[in-house]
């Protein structure tokens, strides 16, 4: 369902050295690429065998028959949806077509390299918490109100706090039995990285969701979430849809929760629905 292809695309910059020549390499010719051995591809792209095996670890696959079997099943496929920039004076309709294939491709994406035993973890980590702190700056605040909002409703003590220093002050004196859900999607944040150690030196539990690859939210983290990643554009307009990846990836953690808690889940959510329906009336 996602795009390797897309992925090396959006992380190529970011690599190694001797890891982007390899996705350069790929980048070139896929279609020959899984043809190829592990040694002619390292040979092919003037890197080592070591090198190859590294770059497939970055992506997230398991090795070079992983990157061989789903670059077969995307170069097969009949019509690729891509990402698109917008250009001066575009009208209406390609503007629009432009961002539903954006989102559409982000979307895809994201599902392709979720990771299922992350998203149990995850699940575990929540469901033993008597409290969760989430936090994100900017565009990432939204996620964060949306965690809050729907845990709240799963029936824990779930709150997005949005003065990192109150917060901070909520992590010293508040329950060790926490976690700390921080968001990110660059995963370099300085104020999450800062509540992230803070978090961490008052023995919560640390969730993070960022963009895919390396950053310094995801090393620190005990379950790291992640979204796909676009490539880069002038107007980074594919980049906007990295709020629907991650509020896909919220969607998905929250309702693998309930299904896997789904009696505790409909009396908390009849008994929410009671308390906002007397509100309404009052």
């Amino acid at each position: 369902m996602g795009s390797v292809i897309n992925r090396i695309q959006g992380i190529l910059e970011e690599l190694p050295k001797s890891e982007a020549k390899v996705g350069r390499a790929i980048l070139a010719d896929p279609s020959k690429i899984v043809k190829m051995s592990i040694h002619e591809l390292a040979e092919n792209s003037g890197a080592s065998g070591a090198a190859v095996i590294r770059f497939c670890h970055s992506m997230g696959l398991e090795g070079f028959p992983e990157l061989k079997m789903k670059l077969s099943v995307e170069l097969v496929q009949p019509e690729k949806t891509g990402y698109y920039d917008i250009e001066p004076n575009e009208d209406f309709e390609e503007i629009t077509r432009k961002l539903v294939s954006n989102t559409v491709q982000t979307l895809n994406d994201t599902v392709g390299q979720l990771d299922k035993a992350k998203v149990l973890l995850a699940c575990d980590i929540l469901q033993q918490a008597d409290t969760i702190y989430a936090y994100g700056v900017g565009a990432s605040w939204l996620i964060a109100e949306d965690i809050a909002q729907k845990w709240m409703r799963a029936g824990k003590h779930a709150i997005a706090i949005a003065d990192p220093h109150i917060l901070a002050m909520a992590f010293a004196a508040g329950s060790k039995e926490a976690v700390f859900f921080a968001v990110s999607n660059s995963g370099e944040t300085s104020e999450v990285l800062q509540l992230a150690d803070e978090a961490l030196n008052n023995g919560l539990e640390l969730l993070s969701l960022t963009r895919f690859g390396q950053n310094k939210l995801k090393q620190k983290a005990t379950v790291a979430l992640e979204t796909s990643r676009a490539p880069e554009t002038e107007l980074r307009s594919a980049a906007t849809s990295s709020r629907q990846a991650q509020f896909l990836v919220i969607d998905i953690l929250f309702y693998f929760y309930a299904s896997h808690h789904y009696e505790e889940m409909i009396e908390q959510i009849r008994a929410s629905r009671e308390a906002t329906n007397r509100f309404r009336e009052s």
